[in-house]
């Protein structure tokens, strides 16, 4: 297919849209570099869409109320979902007055591109998290077409951590843990990968507070230095309220799943028992924490 990865991008977007809608945003050419407007001409040239007149697309852009209020001027039903409703006006349509609603066409995928569109989706995610590129997920895509969506999103993120996990800057691998937690969690129901990935994000951000901290002169170091966001805390609160697993359980699980971080040993201890306190609330959470890195560094 002569599609690249902002053209497949726009796929998506311009299925069941508009030509107005289709337009409405810019944001195409301040991130990509492309006017909207070359992007669905192309599409249209492939075959990739087309735009369609047919009631079953051109109705869904109306409310509910409003379709069944031109049922209820014909005299006939207004019973069903709104599928229901589009599939009566479509029926009757010879006894419904449509001029009042400005139907316009919609775009449409071709047949021969829905298979491709689903599996392609993961473009969407990818689009809107980061830090991988679009570009570098269909060029992925390309030369591993035989796996899903999930597996595409899942490795991707697998291979940003490793390159980026030997950096001083682990900014992009901290970014891929956190997105791994939310994606095992609320797209495929895997609670022990979202916690392997929750655990791994947040060893990183207090062992990496851990080593700018041992680089400040001691007059800095009096400041307070090290925390973890509330949207972090609530989770493992609301895991432990829901007894998926004890405090003690969880301490062990931060300490098995940080086992190969590039970071001393005693760090590593610190940084878990630092996170357990923080989740209660120990009133000692930093003075131990600081406490403990006065000791020497047994492993590097």
């Amino acid at each position: 297919m002569q599609l690249d990865a902002v053209e497949v991008l726009f796929l998506h977007y311009a299925d069941g849209k508009t030509k107005e809608e289709a337009f409405q945003h810019n944001f195409w050419l301040t991130e990509y570099n492309r006017r909207p407007e070359d992007l669905l001409d192309h599409l249209v040239k492939t075959g990739a869409v087309y735009p369609s007149s047919d009631l079953s697309v051109t109705l869904t852009k109306f409310t509910i109320p409003i379709i069944k209020d031109l049922l209820k001027k014909s005299g006939i039903k207004v019973s069903g979902n709104k599928n229901d409703l589009i599939e009566r006006v479509k029926q009757q349509q010879e006894f419904i007055d449509l001029s009042e609603l400005k139907l316009s066409p919609v775009y449409v995928v071709h047949d021969s591109y829905e298979v491709f569109l689903h599996d392609t989706v993961f473009i969407n995610y990818i689009s809107l998290h980061g830090p991988v590129t679009i570009d570098e997920a269909y060029n992925y895509y390309l030369d591993h077409a035989d796996i899903t969506p999930s597996e595409i999103i899942i490795a991707l993120h697998e291979k940003k951590i490793a390159e980026n996990l030997t950096k001083t800057n682990k900014y992009e691998a901290v970014k891929c843990h956190h997105l791994l937690a939310d994606y095992y969690s609320s797209e495929l129901n895997d609670l022990e990968k979202s916690l392997y990935h929750l655990n791994q994000f947040t060893m990183l951000i207090v062992l990496q507070s851990i080593q700018r901290y041992l680089q400040l002169e001691h007059a800095e170091q009096r400041n307070s230095f090290f925390n973890i966001d509330n949207y972090t805390i609530e989770k493992y609160r609301n895991m432990l309220l829901m007894k998926q697993f004890t405090i003690n359980e969880l301490y062990d699980k931060l300490l098995e799943h940080s086992k190969e971080l590039p970071y001393a040993d005693n760090h590593i201890t610190l940084a878990a028992q630092f996170i357990i306190r923080y989740i209660i609330g120990s009133e000692q959470t930093e003075i131990k924490l600081t406490e403990g890195l006065g000791e020497t560094p047994t492993r590097e």
